[in-house]
């Protein structure tokens, strides 16, 4: 007599094979955030901020992105000159695009006389925590310069002057 075999129980394995993908796409899903999150400079901030700052949220959804703000005056009392000396066409638009969406006053966007490496904040007397928000915060990669006198063209109505050098 020949023994036969009873029929494999496919169920539970394919409850197994799909909850075993089920966890594979959500880690998927989980590290794919982090990584968005880590290539647009919106993880999570380090908790060596300066400052008793304030957070604003804008976006309700996946990808929120948040400024923390130094104490210091609300960006809408900044008046910002951005200049362009990075060669590229348009910088400067676009930067103060970002910077008027974040609630700054642009007074004005222009090319700069010079190219310069390297992208500068400078800003008046008694503007020095806006200087240091716009620098580390805004204009990522920024350094703090002195404001410079005489004010270049066009810039009379400034508080800060934001040069964007390559």
């Amino acid at each position: 007599m020949t023994a036969v075999a009873p029929p494999p129980d496919f169920g539970a394995r394919i409850w197994r094979t799909a909850a075993r993908g089920a966890a594979l796409v959500g880690a998927a899903v989980v590290l794919g955030i982090v990584l968005v999150q880590i290539v647009n400079g919106t993880g999570v901030p380090s908790s060596g901020a300066k400052g008793t700052g304030t957070t604003g949220t804008t976006g309700a959804v996946a990808g929120t992105t948040t400024t923390t703000r130094l104490a210091g005056r609300n960006p809408a009392d900044v008046k910002v000159a951005v200049y362009n000396a990075t060669g590229v066409s348009q910088a400067a638009t676009t930067e103060a695009n970002k910077l008027r969406g974040l609630g700054y006053a642009i007074v004005q966007t222009t090319n700069a006389a010079t190219l310069q490496t390297g992208t500068t904040v400078a800003c008046r007397a008694g503007f020095s925590v806006e200087a240091d928000t716009l620098a580390k915060e805004v204009v990522v990669g920024a350094t703090v310069s002195v404001y410079p006198n005489p004010v270049p063209a066009n810039a009379n109505n400034a508080d800060c002057i934001v040069t964007l050098g390559k």
